[in-house]
């Protein structure tokens, strides 16, 4: 006989209060004071603090490759904010260090360059539209620490009205960086430059910090959102249309998950109505990309539903954590519960060989469910942190079974 529907809520509370607790005591007590000590940089000669590393190695130790990518900066910059505003008393230290590293990555007309060397110095002055997505994201979050200096919020609309003076297509969008590599047009960078000024209007609270909001959610209403099939692309080619061959059929089950959250949040905000598309996106991903044994979410499939990689990165568990407490909690609690379990039983651990598996994360599982990942990849964490936000405010509202906008 099966649970009835209060007895199957009760259980998912359950089910993710207790995990909610394992994933606090990790977070706080493991990895993020090994990634505030190990995690961070210091050159011999140089300043004490350069920021934080690329990515350590399988045996849990910094790599120290000959450069410093600017979006993996800008996520520990959000990672550490959100510690600090937690509360946890070594965050703010890091956050005020990276801040001032990622500043040497200023370019003199107001873009960004997207890599820098160990020691701070430019390496690569491109400007990559997801960097930049990033920078604002970061800034947004760091702002919050100390509204009275608006450093962070300068910055953070100087970058924005610079990506929107250089970097436009005529089409609509942006171009995915300058100088143009040519490449696919790409959905992702979009979003994500959707979540940053989503961030920087919580930040400041200013109407016109959304504006930009609008122009993103347009763009993917009528390029990279399919009603009918309800698959969000990722590669487009001129005028946003599918691009050809292989490229034009992928989509992200991870993908459709964060922009099911970032729908609600826009919506919460704005008072757009978006949850039609919320939910033609979420039952697309669920379909097709959550296997139902395991509970894994796979790394791709195509517009048709067919699987492409049967691989499950790290991110993709995260968000998919977050677009179904947002979106079905009602539904799908347990699910949840299953995904949340998966990211501490599956993911966070490092491989055997590390002497830090318990503060460190295996990246990615392959279509056997077998470790595949030979770093340890710093930019993880700011998917483990929002996975874990949105779970600690689930439980810490009282969970009950319900969608919340």
């Amino acid at each position: 006989m099966g649970h009835s529907p209060v007895c199957a809520q009760q259980d998912a509370a359950s089910a993710l209060a207790a995990v909610h607790v394992r994933f606090t005591d990790w977070l706080f007590g493991q990895a993020l004071p090994f990634w505030a000590d190990t995690g961070c940089d210091s050159v011999a000669g140089a300043p004490a603090f350069l920021g934080a590393q690329e990515h350590l190695t399988g045996e849990g130790v910094p790599a120290l490759p000959p450069f410093k990518r600017v979006r993996v900066q800008a996520r520990q910059l959000f990672v550490f904010s959100w510690a600090a505003l937690r509360g946890w008393p070594e965050a703010r230290a890091r956050a005020d260090g990276i801040f001032r590293f990622l500043l040497n990555a200023r370019r003199a007309d107001g873009g960004w360059a997207c890599r820098l060397t160990r020691s701070g110095a430019v390496l690569d002055n491109t400007a990559d539209l997801y960097d930049l997505a990033f920078v604002v994201f970061a800034l947004a979050w760091y702002a919050r620490l100390d509204r009275a200096d608006g450093q962070a919020i300068t910055l953070a609309r100087e970058t924005l009205r610079w990506i929107e003076a250089a970097m436009p297509r005529p089409d609509g969008g942006f171009v995915n960086c300058l100088p143009d590599d040519g490449a696919a047009w790409q959905q992702n960078p979009h979003m994500h430059l959707f979540e940053a000024v989503l961030a920087l209007y919580d930040t400041t609270g200013q109407t016109d910090d959304l504006t930009l909001a609008h122009r993103l959610h347009a763009l993917f209403s009528t390029r990279f959102f399919d009603p009918v099939t309800g698959c969000l692309g990722e590669y487009f080619q001129a005028g946003w249309l599918p691009a050809a061959g292989e490229a034009g059929q992928w989509t992200e089950p991870g993908h459709h998950f964060e922009w099911v959250w970032l729908l609600h949040a826009y919506t919460a905000r704005s008072g757009v109505e978006t949850h039609r598309q919320a939910d033609s996106l979420y039952r697309f991903a669920l379909a097709h990309g959550v296997v139902a044994e395991t509970a894994l979410v796979r790394d791709a499939v195509g517009r048709g539903g067919q699987v492409l990689s049967n691989a499950a990165r790290l991110w993709v568990q995260g968000e998919a954590l977050r677009g179904i407490l947002r979106h079905d909690a009602q539904g799908n609690g347990l699910l949840a519960a299953r995904v949340a379990d998966n990211l501490l039983t599956r993911y966070l651990h490092g491989p055997v060989a590390c002497a830090s598996a318990g503060a460190t994360w295996t990246d990615q599982l392959d279509a056997q469910g077998q470790p595949a990942a030979e770093r340890i990849p710093t930019s993880s964490l700011y998917h483990i942190v929002t996975a874990y936000d949105e779970l600690d405010r689930a439980v810490q509202e009282g969970w009950a079974g319900k969608s919340r906008a």
